[in-house]
């Protein structure tokens, strides 16, 4: 069975010598995935495009590289005005990476922008959501990534084609072990629909669905490498053991 483990990294220096060791480390730990976090940057003036594309250029073609700036509302480290941070973003994107992760509730007139420039540039966008307090019902997760359909065919006249194309990213908390079943559930609903998705809990109580949800339809699950960059990652080699109990193959 194939399924897709993704490291995050966060880039807190914009010197290739000081980033360089950990990236390399991260390949060697073989994922499918490297996401990198520019939200832990402590200046994000000093970020430029050469060192995004001396990034790139270290980790590909070991695996495929998601770019991420995350929004201070829903976990990011950086607060920032949002057209201070849509000009990052759109740097981010010219370098071409695989995939950039942006927000669900993004400014609707920067959400269309930056899915002008993804397009144009070959980069498949992730659209994400995180809830840091709960796990929503299955009908409201259902409801949320509708509405979300919805804001993309009307409002940003995203035709049925593209939004094939698209990654759903539905992350929630796990207050108690039942709410392991919403992510996993709703992996399996939109996947049977030939929808890309990407859900389970974060949180120790959540940290079931972090493994199953791949078996489930996830499009991938994130793990740690050394320092975790969301609560309840497991450190990928752990994370393979797992999967290699479980499913006699790593």
């Amino acid at each position: 069975m194939k399924f897709n483990l993704c490291v995050p990294i966060p880039i807190k220096y914009t010197s290739i010598k000081e980033v360089r060791p950990i990236i390399e480390k991260a390949i060697k730990s073989k994922p499918d995935l490297i996401e990198l976090r520019f939200d832990y940057i402590s200046n994000i003036k000093t970020l430029s495009k050469e060192f995004v594309r001396d990034l790139l250029n270290i980790i590909h073609p070991h695996a495929a590289v998601i770019f991420t700036l995350r929004d201070s509302s829903e976990g990011g480290l950086l607060k920032m005005h949002q057209r201070e941070r849509f000009k990052i973003l759109k740097m981010l994107i010219e370098t071409k990476s695989d995939y950039l992760d942006i927000e669900m509730n993004t400014d609707k007139n920067i959400l269309g922008e930056i899915i002008n420039l993804a397009l144009q540039n070959e980069v498949r966008i992730i659209f994400s959501y995180h809830n840091f307090e709960k796990t929503l019902t299955f009908d409201e997760s259902i409801q949320l990534v509708q509405n979300f359909n919805e804001k993309l065919t009307q409002e940003l006249s995203l035709n049925s084609k593209l939004l094939e194309d698209i990654i759903y990213k539905v992350i929630f908390t796990a207050q108690n072990f039942e709410d392991n079943l919403i992510p996993l559930k709703l992996c399996k609903e939109l996947s049977n629909s030939n929808q890309k998705i990407i859900s389970f809990c974060m949180g120790p109580l959540g940290i079931f669905s972090r493994i199953m949800c791949v078996l489930t339809g996830s499009f991938l699950t994130y793990t740690s490498l050394e320092e975790k960059t969301a609560p309840g990652q497991i450190n990928i080699s752990i994370m393979r053991e797992f999967y290699s109990l479980i499913l006699n193959n790593c």
